[in-house]
């Protein structure tokens, strides 16, 4: 069954159709850039015309960059408190048929790994953590996945403000850190997330995985940690696989 799947962040959205059965990408996987912050009113005009440009009516999933429930933004921390509230079934109900669905934008991630990446048959805890303009942790324990954690934004007990204020791939760019003084620093982050969560694995997933031989020689845990199957396209596809549920 084919699903279009959009993944926001805090920079830009991509968009692709996939096939739910193996996870393939059919066709272009499209990138659209913006700054942020950004408003509801500009971005979701964006969503509209791309869907139209696309003539795309069936299955359709979003992952989006904070926390959701019931298709209703609960928090926007990269995009802007005007999305506060902001109901996206009720803003793009017009614009597709069949099934909808709208989810935290890692949590889309960790599903496409968890289903068909490299999470796939992994039993007991499972974190996969998103590297990008935040940093975002989905948990899946025994096949079940709890939404929303955004462990990224907890305040650290030693580090000043939240953890990914220090470690996240925009961290580095703001600090122009090389990448082995990116990894030192993200060492920080995986051993308060192993302290914290005591996961059997740890998938790491975001455009810096490009670099994995550069740094996982500077990452070390207790449990396996490995990079994400998917390159880029695990938060659309995330997302295509929940519209398919409801």
């Amino acid at each position: 069954m084919l699903s279009m799947g959009i993944d926001i962040g805090g920079s830009g959205f991509r968009m692709g159709v996939f096939d739910t059965r193996t996870g393939a990408l059919q066709g272009e996987f499209r990138q659209h850039r913006y700054q942020a912050p950004i408003t509801p009113h500009s971005l979701l005009g964006r969503l509209r015309q791309s869907l139209e440009e696309e003539n795309w009516s069936g299955p359709l999933g979003i992952g989006f960059p904070g926390a959701v429930e019931a298709g209703r933004i609960l928090t926007a921390p990269n995009l802007g408190a005007e999305w506060i509230g902001v109901d996206f079934f009720e803003e793009l109900k017009f614009h597709h048929h069949g099934g909808f669905a709208i989810m935290n934008d890692a949590d889309a991630v960790g599903l496409a790994e968890y289903r068909m990446g490299a999470g796939r048959g992994e039993a007991g805890t499972l974190l996969t953590i998103t590297i990008g303009t935040g940093i975002g942790t989905t948990i899946h324990h025994n096949g079940t996945m709890t939404p929303n954690l955004e462990y990224g934004r907890h305040p650290h007990p030693r580090l000043e403000g939240c953890l990914e204020q220090h470690i996240s791939a925009a961290a580095r760019s703001r600090h122009q850190w090389s990448l082995e003084q990116w990894a030192e620093r993200f060492q920080e982050g995986l051993v308060y997330f192993e302290n914290l969560l005591n996961p059997d694995s740890i998938i790491l997933y975001g455009g810096i995985m490009e670099h994995w031989s550069d740094i996982s020689p500077h990452l070390a845990t207790s449990v396996p940690l490995k990079p994400a199957r998917f390159t880029e396209t695990a938060g659309a596809l995330g997302a295509a696989l929940r519209a398919i549920e409801e």
